[in-house]
């Protein structure tokens, strides 16, 4: 089972995760441009961690990332990941050190970035690392372009290390609900405090006197 090893030495972090990357959204920059989940063991408090690199299904890499506080460009923590059995390695990057079981790192530049894409001129996403990673996973591991907040999962085609699309299932259609059924015997309506009719004229005939029995109104005591 792939693992990694993270600990944190003296810079804090505004944030700091580990995500398992399903898919890649160009349009976008920063954590969202790389579809996936976020490990629920790495945040910005760690001091030492390790983790097993099994929380998730059809993760294609994996990508560690933080931005320092106070912030700057170049002290960020950058790692991106794929599995590699039998593979053991320690790094340092940046201020954390990092140990690998099972996994390499994957190293990319900014080389993939096309000139004529249109967002390219923008700093924003130019100095993204994240959206460097993006551009190679499509430029070098054919993983699909998919815009939207939606994870996407893709999957690697054996052999060829090509990703394609897992299709998403239709959602099935939510069943009517049933008309409601006739009253066959329409009652008067009663509210929660009143007693039912039925009680109120079987307690008015048991309190009605007995006319053979009555004692005249003067003979009451």
């Amino acid at each position: 089972m792939p693992r990694i090893t993270i600990t944190a030495g003296h810079r804090t972090y505004r944030h700091l995760w580990l995500k398992y990357i399903t898919g890649t959204d160009l349009s976008r920059h920063c954590a969202v441009a790389l579809h996936g989940r976020y490990s629920r063991a790495v945040d910005e408090n760690i001091t030492t961690v390790t983790v097993e690199l099994n929380e998730f299904p059809h993760t294609i890499a994996w990508y560690l990332c933080g931005v320092t506080t106070p912030y700057r460009w170049e002290d960020n923590p950058h790692l991106a990941l794929e599995a590699a059995p039998g593979h053991t390695q320690t790094l340092a990057v940046q201020d954390l050190t990092v140990h690998l079981d099972g996994i390499r790192p994957i190293p990319f530049t900014d080389e993939h970035i096309p000139d004529d894409d249109p967002r390219a001129a923008n700093p924003a996403f130019r100095t993204c690392r994240n959206w460097w990673f993006a551009h190679y996973l499509v430029a070098v591991r054919g993983i699909p372009d998919v815009h939207g907040d939606r994870p996407r999962v893709t999957v690697t085609r054996p052999g060829t290390g090509q990703g394609e699309l897992i299709p998403t299932p239709a959602r099935r259609p939510r069943p009517a609900a049933p008309p409601p059924a006739p009253a066959d015997d329409p009652q008067p309506q009663q509210t929660a405090h009143q007693p039912p009719i039925a009680a109120v004229e079987q307690q008015v005939a048991t309190d009605a006197p007995d006319p053979r029995t009555a004692q005249p109104r003067s003979a009451r005591p």
